[in-house]
């Protein structure tokens, strides 16, 4: 009787997590419009100058507080200057949850940069170099982390990358960050080169590492030629 009872609760148990949603799923990825200025700046400015996981001095803190308007109001011209460019190889992903869809709780955007041909350790004058989709300021809205959203917007990204027809995507990470070191190594980011040496040396500040990802499985470039693929 007790193995009977016990066996259909894990039937009963199999049938429910069925049917819950895992968290990532929650949340809605979609390009960023003019409207979502506001929410991302907010975002970059909350993520990358006041809820920093860097320990910083308490003076610094307090100045970085009292600029935070004019932090915020300077990415936001960034950002509105980006999109007013239309750009073909630019791209800006936001994520949002079911209870809001017009907030934005996460961003990164893609852009083409120069990147070394050949890996090394260094980066040096000289170098044959080549651009390639790049990926920058991803941020995660504190109340938001560790729920997935990053994840679902770096796959998000790696689709509008394939669809411009090419095969690898970079991004940077610092040395220290074992938490982003983490998750993009999972996905499958793997180590390019390095930069910052100088300054890790001399200073003790951390360095940067470049990854990159091979993507497969191309989708044809769209009809629009936004992009030519790069071998």
């Amino acid at each position: 009787m007790i193995t009977a009872i016990a066996k259909n609760y894990r039937i009963i148990a199999k049938l429910l997590a069925l049917n819950v949603p895992s968290p990532s799923s929650l949340f809605t990825i979609r390009h960023a419009s003019s409207r979502d200025v506001g929410h991302v700046s907010d975002i970059l400015t909350e993520s990358f100058y006041r809820n920093s996981n860097r320990k910083v001095n308490f003076l610094l803190r307090c100045f970085t507080d009292w600029v935070y308007p004019l932090l915020r109001y300077g990415i936001m011209l960034d950002l509105s200057s980006r999109f007013g460019e239309k750009t073909p190889c630019y791209a800006c992903l936001v994520a949002t949850h079911p209870a809001n869809k017009s907030q934005a709780i996460a961003s990164l955007e893609i852009c083409m940069r120069y990147v070394p041909v050949k890996s090394h350790r260094e980066f040096w004058l000289g170098r044959e170099m080549q651009q390639y989709p790049y990926i920058f300021n991803l941020a995660v809205h504190p109340q938001w982390r560790r729920r997935g959203v990053a994840k679902q917007l770096l796959i998000a990204a790696e689709k509008t990358v394939k669809q411009w027809g090419f095969s690898h995507l970079y991004m940077h990470v610092l040395e220290d960050n074992q938490p982003a070191r983490q998750l993009y190594d999972l996905i499958g980011y793997r180590f390019y080169s390095q930069e910052g040496s100088v300054n890790y040396w001399l200073l003790g500040s951390p360095r940067r590492f470049l990854l990159q990802k091979k993507l497969t499985d191309l989708t044809p470039p769209s009809s629009s030629g936004k992009a030519k693929s790069d071998g």
